[in-house]
């Protein structure tokens, strides 16, 4: 009898998992996002051939960022622990990145007709 009583007693009744214990921080996604756009901006503005190695290890990391929030499942268990902050800003992050790019391009084809 005893034994039994220290077996259900071991098993929770109800079982709670976070999910953002599992998932990437506010602060590591700005942190990527800062990153990347400095990275993209300056590969677009000196050397665009980099931009074929920058982009792809920067969108790898934002894809699958993404993809956790378009789970059906997971995605509306993060936006109800970390806020809707969170999800907003890890759809404005790879946005920043691409536009970083394009800054990066225009300040290259502006001072690229300067040195003509």
């Amino acid at each position: 009898m005893r034994v039994l009583v220290a077996i259900i007693a071991m098993y929770p009744l109800f079982a709670y998992a976070e999910v953002m214990d599992k998932e990437h921080s506010l602060l590591t996604i700005s942190l990527w996002c800062v990153l990347g756009a400095v990275a993209a901006a300056l590969a677009a503005r000196f050397r665009p051939w980099l931009l074929l190695v920058v982009l792809p290890i920067i969108g790898l990391f934002f894809a699958g960022q993404l993809a956790e929030i378009l789970d059906p499942y997971v995605g509306p268990a993060m936006a109800a622990e970390a806020g809707v902050f969170y999800v907003v800003v890890s759809w404005v992050a790879p946005v920043l990145v691409m536009v970083a790019g394009g800054i990066g391009f225009f300040f290259r084809s502006r001072y690229a007709k300067t040195n003509l």
